[in-house]
């Protein structure tokens, strides 16, 4: 059993289309002190990041996210580019053709949960120290 974090880390934006894959990361998430949106397509992932009065603090969408996970993160560099963007599930072949909009640092699949929350607090800190304005986009 996982403990519970008191008090709130930041909003997630959760991205993705399979059912068994999301509801357990947003568990997760939200025991670690998150609070979480879902998003089941590319469009319910735009409203919510087109909200004027979300404060999003990471968006978190599979490539193989219905409506094209790469989608999201062309949107956000566009549109919110104070956010970061960590994609998940990346097959070779995907990392290759995104290489211009990530980093390099990639993790193999099947994704655990703590390394997205690692990958998630690392990224929110590294967001304080760096300049605001720019968005980050990687692979977990």
């Amino acid at each position: 059993m996982m403990n519970r974090v008191q008090g709130h880390r930041g909003t997630v934006l959760l991205a993705e289309g399979d059912v068994l894959i999301r509801m357990p990361l947003a568990q997760y998430l939200r025991e670690c002190g998150y609070k979480v949106l879902e998003a089941t397509t590319l469009d319910e992932a735009k409203l919510a990041l087109g909200d004027a009065n979300s404060a999003m603090s990471v968006v978190v969408s599979s490539l193989q996210l219905a409506g094209n996970g790469f989608g999201i993160s062309n949107w956000v560099k566009q549109h919110r580019p104070d956010l970061n963007v960590l994609l998940t599930g990346t097959p070779r072949r995907a990392v290759e053709v995104a290489a211009g909009l990530c980093s390099d640092d990639s993790v193999p699949t099947p994704l655990k949960p703590q390394l997205l929350l690692r990958r998630i607090r690392q990224m929110l800190a590294t967001r304080k120290g760096a300049e605001r304005g720019r968005a980050a986009t990687e692979f977990v």
